[in-house]
């Protein structure tokens, strides 16, 4: 009778953790905005001290964090239809068209397309 309370009381933890796997999955524009932010500060030599983390705020991906001296890091993307975006049958847009400016405190570092800076760091990983 214990084990079955106890194996009752484990089966929704191992559904949590089937949920927490997906969700990356889900959020394939979040992520590309992500590791592009990274891949730029990276890029820019900028001393990272909390990594950004990012959120959808609107129609905006924002992502924050800050520097080893306390400066903001910001990075701000949008799906944009001016450069020919389309959408998957879910409604997401590309990656390839999505728009990103990173900040560093008041100094803008890049201000470009995910996609160009994924390709750029994936040539490098060859």
């Amino acid at each position: 009778m214990k084990r079955l309370i106890l194996l009752a009381a484990l089966l929704p933890l191992g559904a949590c953790s089937q949920i927490a796997q997906l969700q990356p999955v889900a959020g394939a524009e979040v992520t590309a905005v992500r590791i592009a932010t990274n891949d730029v500060l990276v890029d820019k030599n900028v001393p990272i001290g909390v990594a950004p983390v990012c959120d959808l705020e609107g129609e905006l991906y924002i992502c924050k964090g800050t520097t080893r001296t306390g400066q903001e890091i910001r990075s701000e993307a949008k799906s944009l239809e001016a450069f020919g975006a389309t959408t998957t049958e879910y409604g997401a847009y590309s990656p390839a068209v999505v728009s990103l400016k990173v900040t560093v405190g008041a100094r803008e570092i890049f201000n470009g397309q995910v996609e160009t800076v994924l390709a750029e760091n994936a040539q490098e990983a060859k």
